[in-house]
């Protein structure tokens, strides 16, 4: 099954808009529900309603973490078995019961989680899959928990003296918990939290260099996406008034996967919507293929169920959600097209001294990087043999060196996504080498990608403001409730304006950065990077198909930074821009650093010579070539 992702465009007051009445049409719609509605109708709305709320929770886990789980029944299960001990044998109250449930099932997911999310992809749905299993399991041969006949006598809820005991009372008290879940959802996803696990879904490496721990939050996320299972299964006791090992079958984990896919996971109401088709579909086939097919029992109901939901997949592969957004966009588009700005003609600002300069960035000469021994084998090819390298505050490095010499290697393995086989890297008195991206990101460091790495689901402005991740703090819990993180998101996407603004960017700030031409797109990249405002920024080819104007751009913009205290790293290809623009020039051929001085040493280096032009270091006419400048060098 591809995996469908929440699209993060970043902050937007049309977003927000859409998310606000989206939300409101599904409220009157649930209110009216009830009133219009048949008594059987309703208890089809019931069911709909608690499965919903568990399919949320799996739509935040595959939309976000973007992870599929098979095990969301078990989280539904142990909610429910939860509720039931604690009401039926402790006299505990349904309120106080349900927060204890839920806190025991996020224990559990955590439990779970630590483990499995270090898996990916069907490996981690078969994990979660045997998970559900297990519960199954323990909840059939515990005496305990009833064996296999269950926990019986689970009263309807009672509130204001108020016994909610009919289909309709109970459908209306589900209805604001409902909600509720939709806004907390809501309020994720637009985040920092949703933020930076949609750009790991977009590209990890990219997401954890810049700071995000990609792990924690996956974690976070489905110990969340448990919680909402487990308010289900809290709902569900009570609506039965038992529960038995089949609250945590693998059909009923199938069911919960398949409303959050058919409602579409590229939305947080979708969850729902798709609940009320998987379950308004269920009943009307059950009355309406005997109908059709007399004395049809139910596997012919259970296909022609299969039948109808695999062609609304095929059709319609985003779900419901993309036949709404299909809509949208005609309509949008018989309204004409906008006039906002394309930033295709907007200019870089003219050279205007130091950037980005700020306090506690240490002194100009002060060493930053150094890696020392730094070596790569793979099988019986080493690609990096021995590299030292010392880089200090406020100049800038450049490793150049033949196609194949290992300079994107040590970028790798400096910056993390690559273990080395030996040696050390040290960034500003923190040993990185082997850890993850996002602890060489925490000791100030960053870097661009030879090939691009943007966020194709986010535009300019949500791109950079991932690179604010780690200038800001609030967490899931803040996230989910909104008013503590409210200021900080807005100080996050001013500070994210004003970068673009400063780079040129700024008319293109609100469009997708995957439509912007190709060299805007690295100038995205980098103004990513600076967001972290980093000491050491690492950038590989950052000059590639980039126009002449755009290189000179590029070139002033470094040089600024440079005053401004950064120190920078980067692998080029164009020697002569580099020679121009570089304080030190470090050389590789074959993994073995060649040479490493100034640009005038390395430009009359025969070493250097002989690897570009292929010639005996003791060649004169090597020599020859080094001393006419470096037009001589490709």
């Amino acid at each position: 099954m591809a995996r469908r992702r929440l699209l993060l465009t970043g902050p937007s007051r049309r977003s927000r808009r859409g998310d606000v009445v989206g939300i409101a049409l599904l409220a009157v719609l649930l209110v009216v529900f009830p009133l219009v509605a048949t008594p059987s109708v309703i208890n089809v709305g019931v069911y709909a309603l608690i499965y919903g709320l568990a399919a949320l929770g799996l739509s935040l886990l595959m939309g976000l973490a973007g992870q599929v789980s098979l095990g969301q029944a078990g989280f539904f299960a142990i909610g429910a078995y939860t509720q039931g001990v604690l009401v039926t044998r402790y006299d505990f109250g349904g309120l106080a019961a349900s927060v204890i449930a839920v806190a025991v099932t996020m224990t559990a997911a955590l439990l779970v989680g630590l483990p499995l999310l270090r898996l990916r992809g069907h490996y981690l749905a078969l994990a979660t899959l045997g998970f559900g299993v297990i519960v199954a399991v323990l909840a059939s041969e515990s005496d305990f928990l009833g064996a296999t006949s269950g926990i019986y006598g689970i009263a309807k809820p009672e509130m204001n003296n108020r016994l909610y005991n009919s289909s309709t009372e109970y459908f209306l008290l589900l209805v604001p918990v409902v909600l509720i879940g939709l806004l907390l959802a809501r309020n994720v996803v637009e985040s920092r939290i949703g933020r930076a696990l949609g750009a790991v879904n977009d590209s990890e490496v990219a997401a954890e260099s810049l700071g995000v721990d990609t792990f924690r939050l996956r974690v976070q996320v489905f110990v969340l996406s448990a919680a909402y299972a487990s308010v289900a299964g809290t709902a569900f006791a009570h609506w039965l008034g038992v529960v038995n090992p089949n609250a945590s079958n693998f059909p009923l984990s199938v069911k919960f996967l398949l409303m959050a896919v058919l409602g579409g996971v590229g939305t947080v109401y979708g969850a729902v919507v798709g609940a009320f088709a998987v379950e308004g579909l269920d009943d009307g086939l059950r009355r309406l293929i005997p109908e059709l097919v007399p004395g049809a029992v139910g596997e012919v109901q259970l296909i022609g169920f299969g039948i109808l939901l695999t062609a609304i997949m095929i059709f319609l592969p985003g779900g419901l959600h993309q036949l709404w957004t299909t809509v949208r966009r005609r309509l949008a588009a018989r309204a004409g097209p906008g006039d906002g700005p394309s930033g295709a003609e907007a200019k870089a600002p003219p050279d205007e001294g130091p950037l980005l300069a700020r306090e506690g960035r240490p002194a100009p000469g002060t060493p930053l990087l150094e890696v020392r021994g730094l070596t790569k084998r793979f099988g019986g090819v080493t690609a990096v043999d021995g590299f030292d390298l010392t880089v200090d505050a406020g100049e800038i490095v450049a490793l150049i060196g033949p196609n194949g010499a290992g300079k994107t290697t040590a970028f790798n393995m400096i910056s993390g996504p690559v273990v080395p086989t030996a040696g050390t890297v040290t960034m500003a008195g923190t040993r990185v080498e082997g850890r993850k991206p996002h602890v060489f990101a925490r000791a100030g460091a960053t870097r661009t990608f030879q090939n691009l790495q943007i966020f194709t689901t986010a535009t300019v402005l949500g791109n950079v403001m991932v690179g604010r991740h780690l200038r800001s703090t609030s967490g899931l819990l803040g996230a989910a409730l909104v008013l503590p993180a409210r200021r900080e998101e807005r100080a996050v996407e001013a500070s994210a304006r004003e970068l673009l603004e400063l780079l040129g960017l700024g008319a293109d700030a609100d469009r997708l950065a995957v439509d912007l031409p190709f060299g805007r797109q690295r100038l995205v990249e980098i103004a990513r990077a600076l967001a972290l405002e980093p000491d050491l920024l690492l950038l590989d080819e950052p000059m590639a198909g980039l126009s002449g104007a755009e290189r000179r751009d590029l070139a002033r913009l470094l040089r600024r930074l440079r005053a401004g205290g950064m120190a920078i790293v980067l692998v080029e290809h164009d020697v002569e821009a580099v020679l121009a623009l570089a304080d030190r020039v470090a050389v590789l051929e074959d993994g073995v650093r060649i040479a490493l001085g100034t640009p005038d040493e390395v430009r009359h280096d025969p070493a250097v010579v002989a690897a570009y032009l292929g010639v005996e270091p003791e060649d004169a006419d090597a020599v020859a070539v080094a001393d006419s400048g470096p037009a001589g060098l490709p």
